[in-house]
């Protein structure tokens, strides 16, 4: 497959670094060289304006299966598309910009060509109420075409797991507790792993077996319980996102008044506030309960980290921190605030896994950012092809949870389990380990992988 990625800022470069993985033939276009020296030496380059006919006019954009339009300006991607309506190849184009989701069916109607349209407030949207919706039930993402589950289930549903050994729970027979969140602290379990009440359980398994699982132990229990969810500034899609779901008490605080009159308008199910947020009396003077969930997604990164803290300081341990430029990586990674949520990489992410073919790499958003799930397609060359997994040091803080055979068979491994030429792996691994999951992927590389998927 040959894809043309044009814009390799952080979004472009994310999508170009992860394509490379699955050797299809990736050319990207960026006007900026510095943009290109963070890019993978497999990705071949053309500095250049795409908005100059005459160096677009040097590419022979039907041979390409996809193009991806992924600058950070809209207008010009919208000129690109508006160029590319005629050419006979998919077009995925990013928009930050909508005022209104409704405007995505409206461009896919214009360019016929475009297969999808991605905007950062939808996206992150999308995982602020995957977030939303964890805490209380359960969480799910599906890996191997949906023939795999990775789901969370909160240990005070089910007392007859308390104090068990995992390994003594027949109900957890055909399925594997990769991951226990433990006050905070993840544990990647083993068979003698003892759960424990108020442990939330991480659990991988064909997506039958999980299902059933469901059927059993989590469906009875469901209740009603309305959250509280508390947002800092918030954008017009995030908060009509978040306003549209039944089971939360929905406040909205915003510093500009014009704003906060239009949110009074426009969400008549959440109750907006006018004030400062810069006080450090703001949890208490607006009554915050401990038991919220605090979004900071205001305009300023360096206002949601300091948002994030005073959540946290205040006893709040559902905070959520937005971060639009994430230059602050290394100083918010020992903060320990609950979720760090970088839009770019969210979208990157989506754009990736939306090409019409099972990608190398697939990344969920579980484990409180602790750990993720993984799955990629083993190199032709891979050092365990032909042993078994019980025969396998591959080191602490990784389990292989899942594999994908070449008939697209599922398979949730065991220790006689053999790994086969052609295998796709959904692996857990802690953030901890990820420099040695890489390793094992591609030993060549020389760049990270998963830099621009750390969250």
């Amino acid at each position: 497959m040959k894809i043309l990625v044009i814009g390799l800022g952080k979004v472009g470069s994310s999508i170009a670094n992860a394509l490379v993985l699955e050797d299809f033939e990736i050319d990207g276009i960026e006007r900026d060289q510095e943009s290109i020296n963070n890019l993978s030496d497999k990705v071949n380059t053309y500095v250049g304006d795409v908005l100059d006919s005459k160096f677009l006019i040097k590419f022979d954009l039907k041979k390409y299966d996809y193009v991806i339009i992924a600058t950070d300006s809209d207008k010009t991607n919208l000129i690109i598309a508006s160029v590319l309506k005629d050419v006979d190849t998919k077009v995925i184009l990013r928009l930050d910009e909508l005022e209104n989701v409704s405007e995505i069916n409206y461009l896919k109607n214009t360019f016929n060509n475009v297969v999808n349209v991605f905007n950062k407030s939808l996206e992150t949207g999308k995982i602020l109420i995957k977030l939303i919706g964890s805490y209380e039930h359960y969480q799910a993402d599906y890996f191997g075409k949906g023939k795999i589950e990775v789901t969370g289930h909160l240990i005070n549903y089910d007392e007859e797991f308390e104090n068990l050994k995992i390994k003594d729970i027949g109900s957890l027979a055909t399925i594997l507790v990769v991951g226990i969140l433990r006050e905070g602290r993840l544990i990647v379990p083993n068979g003698d792993t003892v759960l424990m009440s108020n442990d939330y359980i991480y659990l991988m398994g064909l997506s039958r077996d999980i299902r059933n699982f469901k059927l059993d132990h989590f469906d009875i229990h469901q209740t009603k319980t309305t959250k509280e969810v508390v947002i800092a500034s918030g954008d017009s899609i995030v908060n009509q996102m978040l306003a549209n779901l039944n089971n939360i008490n929905l406040k909205i605080i915003e510093t500009d008044r014009e704003k906060s009159k239009e949110f009074r308008n426009r969400y008549t199910s959440a109750f907006v506030v006018n004030r400062n947020l810069r006080n450090d009396k703001l949890f208490e003077e607006e009554d915050i309960s401990k038991d919220a969930i605090f979004i900071s997604a205001t305009a300023s990164d360096e206002l949601n980290i300091v948002l994030g803290l005073m959540a946290k300081s205040n006893g709040l341990k559902n905070n959520i921190v937005i971060q639009n430029v994430n230059d602050y990586s290394k100083v918010l990674d020992p903060l320990e605030i609950h979720r760090v949520i970088d839009p770019k990489v969210v979208v990157a992410n989506e754009i990736v896994k939306s090409i019409d073919r099972g990608m190398k790499l697939s990344i969920n958003f579980m484990f409180g950012g602790k750990a993720k799930v993984y799955e990629f397609k083993i190199p032709d060359d891979f050092v365990y092809i032909g042993k078994k997994l019980k025969d396998i040091n591959i080191g602490d803080g990784i389990i292989i949870g899942g594999i994908i055979r070449f008939d697209n068979s599922a398979v949730i491994p065991r220790g006689n389990t053999e790994i086969k030429e052609g295998d796709r792996l959904v692996v857990f691994c802690t953030n901890e380990s990820r420099k040695k999951l890489e390793k094992i992927i591609d030993p060549s590389l020389k760049r990270s992988i998963f830099e621009f998927f750390r969250r």
